[in-house]
């Protein structure tokens, strides 16, 4: 004990003779210390890309297709049928969901405008302004397992454009005015865009 204590003080008489400061090298070693740990991390982490896009007129990026359509109205024509099943009287009933269009994604971007205003005179006095403006959009990106995505903002599923149900229980007026109550409610849409036939026997 007495050695290592009698080499600590030696090293502190040699960095007071040779100008240094201890709080220097503690500094050096601690941004070596970061240096090796950072070599540990990719930097993958917590990363994010710009990635440029070229430009285009609406915000939107359609990225879906015809398969999640597709999958979409399955998806809502089941639930809806389930839920209309079990309404008083309704009997056996399906369902068939038309949609107009895609879904669509919206994706975070960064945007950069810089607006230049230049003013020239001439040699007679006259002065002319020259506004120039310039707009940069980039879909920002992240990493997901490897593979770079874009970062979602919303999505937008395609608009119903009618709904058709055919039910067993259909035949009573009652229950008929019940389904279509239902899937007005159950889709937020019009009556209109409602037909409920009876089931052929």
């Amino acid at each position: 004990m007495n050695e290592l204590q009698e080499r600590i003080k030696n090293m502190q008489v040699f960095l007071q003779n040779h100008g240094l400061n201890i709080r220097v090298i503690w500094l050096g070693l601690i941004g070596v210390l970061l240096l090796i740990f950072g070599s540990f991390f990719d930097g993958n982490l917590f990363s994010s890309k710009i990635v440029p896009i070229p430009e285009t007129k609406e915000d939107t990026t359609i990225i879906t297709s015809k398969n999640t359509d597709a999958s979409y109205e399955k998806n809502l024509e089941n639930k809806l049928t389930q839920l209309l099943s079990r309404t008083k009287g309704a009997g056996n009933v399906a369902v068939s969901i038309t949609v107009e269009g895609s879904a669509r994604q919206e994706h975070e971007k960064n945007i950069v405008k810089e607006t230049k205003t230049v003013q020239e005179k001439d040699t007679s006095g006259g002065v002319r302004t020259t506004t120039e403006i310039k707009e940069n959009q980039q879909v920002l990106v992240s990493k997901e397992n490897g593979v770079d995505k874009p970062v979602m903002l919303r999505e937008i599923n395609p608009e119903i454009k009618g709904v058709l149900v055919i039910a067993e229980g259909a035949v009573d007026s009652v229950v008929k005015a019940n389904l279509t109550k239902a899937v007005e409610t159950g889709l937020g849409i019009a009556s209109y865009k409602i037909t409920v036939l009876p089931q052929r026997k």
